[in-house]
C-alpha cells in the first residue's frame, strides 16, 4: 500500500468515526494536493476533511487548499439543503395524488453517517412501484427541464435543479431465481407501506425500506455496480455506516439471510474483510463473518476502489458516439469486467451481461411500440 492510501484511510476513519488520525503518517512532505485529489475521485470530501480536521493545526493542509478543501465541503452541504427541500415538494406533490413514495439509498443512507450532511449527494432515489409509477411520472414532468431516456427500472428527470428517478423496479439481480425472491419482498412492503418505517430527513418524515433489507439492499446496489462499472469508496462507506443502524444479532442474522437469498454471500464477506482491514469496523457488526482468503480479497477490492474511484470513473474509456455504438461499447465492457471481476459474486457476473442485453432489447422494443 502507498504512502498517500495510508494517509487517505487514516483520514477518511477518522472522519468516519470520529477517532484521531494516526499523526505519524503526517508531516512536511505530505501530499495534500494528491490527498484532496483522491477525495474528490472516492465521491468523499468532506467525510476526509473531518479527518483532516481532526489533526493538530501544524499537520494540517497549507492555507489555501485547506480553504479549496472547505469550499467543497460547504458545496456538499448546500447540496444537501437543496436536495432535502426538494424531498419536501416531491412528498407534497405524490402524497397529494394518494402516492406513498419510498426514499432509498442517498439522503436516506446519509441519515446513518456521523455528519449526514458530509455525505456526498447524488440524485433524489424513490421507490414508486408499478402501479403508480405512470401517474407519478406525469405529475414531476410539467415541472422537469429535462427528461432521460427511461430504462426498464426507473425514469430519470432533471427536476428544480435536482436528478430525480421514480423507480417502477426497485433493483434487478441478473440471476433468475435469487431475482425472482428479490422482487416477492419488495413487493411485500411495497404493496403494504406501513412495513417501512419512518425516517426524518431534513425536517421531512418519510418512508424508507425495512432497515434489514435496505442495508441488504445497499451493498446488493454497489455489487452490481462494482460488477458493472466499478465503485468508489462513497458506497463502501455507506454499507459501513448503515451497519452501524443494525442494533440486534436477530437484524444482522436477517441481513446475513437476504444476501444469501440474493446470492450475494460471497460479496458480503470480501466487503465486510475491507471494512474491517481498512474503515477500522468491528468484524461483530458484520452480518456475514469473513474467511482468511476474503481478507486477502479485501487488497484486491480496494486496488480496483482505488485506481476506478466512483464508478469507475478512472477506469473507462469514453463511450462512442451513436445509438447502437453505445449500446454495443456497453454490452462488450460489461461482459469483460464480470469475466474480470467474477470472483466477487459469480452467479451475478455469469448473468450480467445476459440480462443488460435483454433489457437493452425490451426498452428498444418499448421505444419502437411508442413510436
Amino acid at each position: 500500500m502507498t504512502e498517500i492510501q495510508q494517509q487517505f484511510l487514516a483520514l477518511l476513519r477518522a472522519g468516519l468515526w470520529g477517532t484521531k488520525p494516526d499523526e505519524a503518517l503526517f508531516g512536511p512532505e505530505t501530499d495534500w494536493a494528491g490527498l484532496l485529489a483522491a477525495a474528490k475521485k472516492q465521491s468523499a470530501p468532506a467525510v476526509v476533511l473531518d479527518g483532516v480536521q481532526l489533526l493538530p493545526e501544524g499537520l494540517r493542509p497549507p492555507k489555501a487548499m485547506y480553504l479549496q478543501w472547505c469550499a467543497l465541503a460547504l458545496h456538499t452541504e448546500e447540496q444537501h439543503e437543496l436536495l432535502n427541500r426538494e424531498i419536501g415538494h416531491l412528498l407534497a406533490l405524490l402524497r397529494g395524488q394518494g402516492i406513498e413514495p419510498v426514499l432509498v439509498k442517498g439522503q436516506a443512507v446519509a441519515q446513518s453517517y456521523r455528519h449526514p450532511e458530509h455525505r456526498r449527494c447524488g440524485d433524489i432515489d424513490l421507490y414508486i412501484g408499478p402501479e403508480d409509477y405512470e401517474q407519478a411520472n406525469a405529475l414531476l414532468r410539467p415541472e422537469a427541464t429535462s427528461e432521460e431516456e427511461e430504462i426498464f427500472k426507473h425514469a430519470c428527470m432533471h427536476w428544480h435543479g435536482v436528478i430525480v428517478e421514480n423507480h417502477r423496479i426497485l433493483i434487478s439481480l441478473s440471476r433468475p431465481s435469487a431475482d425472482r425472491r428479490l422482487q416477492r419482498l419488495v413487493a411485500a412492503w411495497g404493496r403494504d407501506k406501513a412495513a417501512c418505517p419512518e425516517l426524518e430527513v431534513g425536517g421531512n418524515s418519510v418512508r424508507v425500506p425495512p432497515t434489514a433489507f435496505h442495508t441488504a439492499y445497499v451493498l446488493t446496489h454497489a455489487a452490481l455496480h462494482f460488477l458493472n462499472e466499478g465503485i468508489g469508496m462513497r458506497q463502501v462507506c455507506d454499507w459501513a455506516c448503515l451497519l452501524g443502524t443494525l442494533r440486534t444479532e436477530e437484524e444482522r442474522r436477517e441481513v446475513a439471510r437476504l444476501l444469501a437469498d440474493f446470492g450475494l454471500t460471497r460479496a458480503a464477506r470480501i466487503f465486510g474483510a475491507l471494512l474491517v482491514k481498512y474503515l477500522g469496523v468491528p468484524a461483530e457488526r458484520l452480518p456475514v463473518a469473513y474467511a482468511q482468503r476474503d481478507w486477502e480479497k479485501a487488497d484486491w477490492l480496494l486496488d480496483d476502489i482505488w485506481a476506478g474511484g466512483n464508478f469507475g470513473i478512472g477506469q473507462h474509456r469514453k463511450r462512442p458516439r451513436g445509438y447502437w455504438a453505445g449500446k454495443w461499447y456497453t454490452i462488450r465492457r460489461v461482459s469483460k469486467r464480470c469475466w474480470q471481476m467474477r470472483a466477487l459474486a459469480p452467479g451475478e457476473a455469469f448473468w450480467y451481461p445476459i440480462m443488460v442485453a435483454a433489457h437493452s432489447a425490451q426498452m428498444q422494443w418499448k421505444r419502437l411500440k411508442g413510436k
